[in-house]
Parts: structure tokens; sequence; C-alpha cells
């Protein structure tokens, strides 16, 4: 997993799980609000994006997400945690820095966006092949693009889970066993839950699709605020 150090600094907003489709003017008008006043850091940890890849398509459909991201990253740092749902997005975004996973290391904070420390095996598998760079360029020189935009678009249509997950907390006892960290910090899931761990604070980010809800780090602490 790429790691990038951080410095988490006071008023930072956290976002995750936004899913994105063209014309979501909820996250559309968050950006805005973020490019007229811009916080000390914006972190996007995940599907901020319901499908974003390096393909003319999907930067097109996008495009107005995009360039707002952009526009902040050019008057305030902004940290991008890929997900399953966005990757490979270095030549997308100017100024942003894309990494798996941040972690502060003087305040003992780790954050991603979650799917990439799953533990399930067969779901490991899948990122290992969606995630591959080759496949996806083998992907993109025999579809001719054609095949390619059919799928991107049924993909689009799919619908985002807001549910709650039945024992959770036994999951993710099992899935933070191995990150060293005392905060960690993610989404992927969409629960909006913490739990204290043993000696670590596991907090699970609410998805932005399915309460409007985003953070800022005050004090050490994440106060949760809902877009109006």
């Amino acid at each position: 997993m790429k790691i990038e150090k951080i410095d988490l600094k006071n008023g930072a907003v956290l976002v995750a799980d936004v899913h994105y489709k063209k014309g979501d003017n909820d996250f559309l008008n968050f950006l805005k609000d973020l490019d007229k006043n811009p916080p000390p850091q914006l972190f996007l940890l995940g599907d901020i994006f319901h499908l974003l890849l390096p393909f003319k398509y999907l930067i097109e459909y996008n495009k107005e997400a995009i360039e707002l991201i952009n526009s902040i990253a050019k008057k305030t740092e902004v940290y991008y945690a890929v997900g399953n749902h966005d990757y490979w997005l270095n030549g997308i975004f100017e100024n942003v820095t894309v990494s798996e996973a941040f972690v502060d290391s003087e305040k003992s904070i780790f954050l991603t966006h979650g799917d990439l420390n799953e533990k399930d095996f067969l779901y490991r598998l899948y990122l290992g092949v969606i995630r591959n760079k080759t496949f996806i360029r083998t992907l993109n020189f025999l579809s001719f693009n054609f095949i390619n935009n059919w799928l991107f678009k049924k993909i689009l249509q799919k619908k985002v889970k807001c549910s709650k997950i039945l024992n959770f907390k036994t999951k993710i006892i099992k899935k933070i066993a191995d990150i060293d960290n005392k905060i960690i910090i993610e989404g992927h899931y969409h629960q909006n839950v913490s739990y204290k761990i043993g000696n670590k604070f596991y907090i699970n980010l609410g998805a932005f699709k399915c309460n409007k809800n985003y953070y800022i780090f005050e004090d050490n602490h994440l106060k949760e605020k809902k877009n109006e």
C-alpha cells in the first residue's frame, strides 16, 4: 500500500463516499463553497466519484467536479485517497496529492478509503484485477471505447447501499489488527460509526451520498457536519 506522510491540520475538511454522478448539485455546491472559502486542507477519502478512471468518457462525464477539485487545489492542500470506484487518478488531477493512504505519524492517525486493507480473499483478488494498470490499458485498447462506454453507463446506473452492516465491529477488530496507528479513519462501508478497540480508536465516516455528511478536524477530534 502506498502511504504518504502528512501533517493533519486543525480545520481540515474530510469527506468520503460521495459517489458523484453528473448533475449532483449537492456535491457541486459543497465544492463551490470550499472553492470560495478554502479550508487548511481537504481530504477526499475515496469513492468521491461513482466511477472515475483515466478514460475519456468518464473524465468528460465528471468534468464539472474534477474542475472544481483542481480549482480548490490551487488554493489549499488537497489529498485524495483512491477508492474502489476511483483510481489511477494522477493524470486527472493537478496539484492534488493522490495516494492509497495518508499517515500523520506525530498524531498517530491513519487515513484511507478502506478497501485496500480489506481481509476478504475474494475481494482482494477482485481488487488485484480491477486495479491492474495493464488490464485497464488492455481494456481500453481492445474495446475502442465502445464497449467501455456501454459498460461505464451500466455501472453509473448502479445504486449505492446505505444500509447497516451486521456484526460490523467484529469485522473491524480483525481488519485493523495490523495497523499500528492509534486512530484509524476510513470510509468505504458507509456506516458512520466509531469504536474504541483496545488502545485504538476506529472511525468509519458516513457516506456523503447517504446523509450529506462531511467532517472537520478540530482539536484532535472529528466534528460531523451536514451539507445544507
